[in-house]
């Protein structure tokens, strides 16, 4: 009997399984209405709305979540673009263009593409792809980022003065006790980034409007900025800035319309223009970068003498560097302009600020503003 009554709980047991996973699943139609799946998530890609064709004519493939490769680009890091001839099916003309970008090697010289405008196999592993590390935050919600910059301008609104520490980020000072002291730099990644959006942006015109007037020049803390929020290691190359300007809307005052060029939902693509970084001034330039500005920080470095004893050395950020050779030297020519130089800046600042770091025997020796 007691057989029979575990026989008979067991076959219960087993038809409420069958009949609630049929409820889920109608194995004739699919997911059923407990499916929050979309309809094109089985693999019918034809009705996937967040899948854009492109157009009959001047068009671009890849949009903005496509694979990133280091691209042909131009002074200001705008994509250079390749028109390519339509072809069908036979792969005969069709006399439509097709105008997609074009990725360039480690040596500088472009890349075959196929008919349809994309790297051939050979073209492939020769490639570069842009690994943005730690910066993937920045395709976070923008929420993210607006929560960091309330954050930051809580301690900027409340200081009294201003400085770049020894790779140029921000630092506030108070006077406390009669004294004015150090209460802050800003070193979280997500609060530089927030700051790196709104410089690039608006300046110091916006929610930045306390440093006015502080010496700073903004777009250089926004490099500095850009660089504490990436890896500390590694380097920094001049797609991996454009592109996370792509993602987080970077596009200054004055942005360049690249012709023919299309983003995801199919809207023409800006870049933001280098050489007239905050068109709000009458006499704006094109941005400049001069590694000499490491010349002005200064540091302590203590080592230890092979006798036991400890000595003490005050030098530049930059001797320092220079000293031990940890500057990146593919930069060519000082001083450097537009994206070049803006690149090669928040690269250097990546370089002092691992250096630095790494070493618990260097103390900045912040200059205390007037």
């Amino acid at each position: 009997m007691k057989k029979q009554l575990l026989f008979f709980s067991f076959c219960l047991i087993l038809t409420f399984g069958l009949m609630n996973q049929c409820q889920k699943y109608d194995f004739a139609k699919g997911p059923g209405t407990d499916s929050d799946r979309p309809a094109w998530a089985g693999g019918n890609t034809d009705i996937n709305p967040h899948i854009r064709g492109n157009e009959d004519s001047g068009t671009t493939r890849g949009g903005d979540y496509g694979d990133l490769y280091v691209l042909l680009r131009d002074a200001d890091g705008v994509p250079v673009m390749l028109n390519l001839p339509v072809v069908d099916e036979e792969g005969n003309p069709t006399g439509e263009i097709m105008w997609v970008v074009q990725p360039v090697g480690v040596d500088g010289e472009t890349l075959e593409l196929d008919a349809e405008g994309e790297l051939t196999e050979a073209s492939l592993l020769l490639a570069q792809p842009v690994d943005f590390g730690r910066l993937n935050i920045v395709r976070s919600p923008q929420s993210v980022l607006d929560q960091a910059m309330g954050e930051a301008l809580k301690v900027i609104n409340a200081g009294e003065r201003f400085t770049e520490d020894f790779c140029g980020r921000l630092t506030i000072w108070n006077t406390v006790e009669g004294v004015l002291t150090i209460t802050k730099t800003i070193d979280s990644p997500r609060e530089n980034m927030a700051l790196y959006q709104e410089i690039m942006n608006h300046g110091f015109t916006d929610k930045l409007v306390k440093l006015v007037g502080s010496g700073i020049e903004p777009y250089a803390m926004a490099a500095s900025c850009f660089a504490a929020g990436s890896d500390k290691t590694g380097t920094v190359n001049i797609d991996e800035v454009v592109y996370i300007n792509g993602f987080i809307d970077c596009l200054g005052c004055d942005p360049i319309l690249n012709e023919h060029e299309y983003d995801f939902s199919n809207d023409n693509k800006y870049y933001f223009n280098y050489g007239d970084c905050d068109c709000n001034l009458p006499d704006a330039q094109p941005f400049t970068y001069d590694r000499n500005i490491y010349k002005d920080r200064m540091i302590k470095v203590v080592t230890l003498n092979s006798d036991g004893t400890w000595s003490e050395e005050v030098v530049s950020v930059w001797q320092a560097m220079e000293d031990r050779g940890l500057f990146q030297y593919r930069w060519e020519g000082v001083p450097l302009t537009r994206v070049d130089g803006f690149a090669a800046a928040i690269d250097d600042a990546v370089q002092v600020l691992e250096f630095i770091h790494g070493d618990s025997n260097i103390e900045f020796l912040p200059e205390v503003p007037e």
